[in-house]
């Protein structure tokens, strides 16, 4: 066999029904027509998912890392394995359709200084899920959820920057963020960004990662000839506000890092948009969300500890 001319790594924690319905497409109807290989870190996962990478990618394909790692430090691992000339980040909820890896792989090639390229979600439906690509973390956007103008005008492209506004991902577009549950790149820019800063355990890995590759002058960028059906979250349902807090704490780590001397103050914004939202909950008399996650905010207020910066 030729060797692979493209990796595509994937960290499984407990997904083995999405890890087999992707891989299957994988290996099948949405193969890759370059010589490609597939290299998985598991996280610990007790349902089985590692055998069933195991049967359908190949022995060996599988690091089996024994506990929950983190997803950064999963892709990392997974690449330090890894062959190809491009490195494919694919979650194992997120199955392409035919044509949509290749499709990553031209726009690339034909874009080389876009760096990092995404592409187009759908959900199990087959409605868009925008969250394949957002906007950046600013003082302005902050403000915005802050204050609940972000959820009162959801998709505006002024109150709600990060969501893009109402653009249906189906147009070639640079963003500020692609996400790492599709993101390509080459191996080149992988080793000269050092791969995923293992500081963000989990959420905000991605941001931080397309933030340092805008600095080195790069584009990253959307093509909508690639599409996946994405079951968002598939491998962190369960506790909705614990979920909520890992989310915030890659926020926070994200603002530490890349706000400056805004920093401060987007930390600031950051709790007072969850205050605002537990306050309302209660006086609304709903479910008791928010108010969990502002319990719980020594968690999740200042970051991961390795992103945090001291002044």
């Amino acid at each position: 066999m030729s060797a692979p001319e493209l990796s595509v790594l994937m960290v499984t924690y407990n997904a083995a029904a999405h890890a087999e319905r992707t891989l299957r497409a994988l290996t099948g109807a949405a193969a890759p027509s370059m010589p490609f290989e597939v290299v998985v870190s598991d996280n610990g996962s007790t349902d089985g998912v590692a055998d069933i990478v195991d049967s359908l990618a190949g022995p060996g394909t599988v690091k089996r890392l024994g506990r929950n790692t983190g997803f950064a430090y999963g892709v990392n691992r997974a690449a330090e394995r890894a062959t190809g000339r491009y490195l494919l980040l694919l979650n194992p909820d997120a199955e392409p359709k035919p044509g949509a890896i290749d499709a990553l792989v031209a726009h690339l090639k034909a874009n080389p200084s876009d760096g990092i390229v995404g592409g187009r979600t759908l959900d199990v439906t087959g409605q868009l899920e925008p969250r394949s690509c957002f906007g950046r973390i600013t003082p302005w956007s902050l403000t915005c959820s802050a204050l609940g103008l972000s959820a009162v005008f959801r998709g505006s492209r002024l109150f709600d920057p990060e969501s893009l506004g109402q653009w249906a991902r189906n147009s070639v577009r640079h963003v500020d963020i692609v996400s790492g549950g599709l993101m390509l790149m080459t191996r080149e820019l992988w080793d000269r960004l050092g791969g995923l800063d293992e500081a963000f355990h989990i959420y905000g890995e991605d941001q931080d990662l397309c933030l340092r590759a805008r600095e080195l002058g790069c584009r990253p960028s959307i093509t909508p000839r690639c599409e996946v059906v994405h079951d968002v979250g598939a491998s962190s349902r369960g506790d909705v506000s614990g979920r909520d807090v890992l989310v915030l704490t890659g926020r926070a780590g994200v603002i530490q890092r890349h706000l400056g001397s805004w920093r401060g103050y987007g930390l600031f914004a950051l709790r007072s948009g969850i205050a605002l939202r537990a306050v309302a909950e209660r006086l609304l008399r709903q479910g008791p969300r928010w108010t969990k996650v502002w319990q719980r905010r020594v968690e999740w207020e200042a970051g991961w500890p390795g992103t945090r910066v001291l002044v």
